[in-house]
């Protein structure tokens, strides 16, 4: 995921407030906070198994969360002008390193 997006303090604020996971988070929905926390161990480095054993999930669970948080910030980001677009392939990803 860090390839795909050049993730800056700004672009994630951005994300999580324009997706409406900040909105969710203050309703205190668990499973915003779970998405939060996993965008932002992510972003830090953490491995699955990690996430897996901080946030008591399966690295199933875990996968399929990371999978929502990429299709969700695809729909956010052709809402919102201020978000980059992601990586998708990997020639596109090739591209950025060069």
């Amino acid at each position: 995921m860090r390839k795909e997006i050049p993730w800056t303090k700004a672009v994630m604020d951005t994300f999580l407030e324009e997706s409406g996971i900040n909105y969710r988070i203050e309703l205190g929905d668990e499973k915003a906070i779970i998405l939060e926390g996993l965008l932002k161990t992510r972003l830090a480095g953490w491995t699955i198994s990690k996430q897996a054993i901080e946030y008591n999930i399966s690295v199933d669970t875990v996968n399929k969360y990371i999978r929502e948080i990429k299709d969700l910030y695809d729909q956010t980001q052709l809402l919102c002008s201020k978000l980059p677009p992601r990586k998708k392939s990997k020639k596109e990803l090739n591209q950025q390193d060069t």
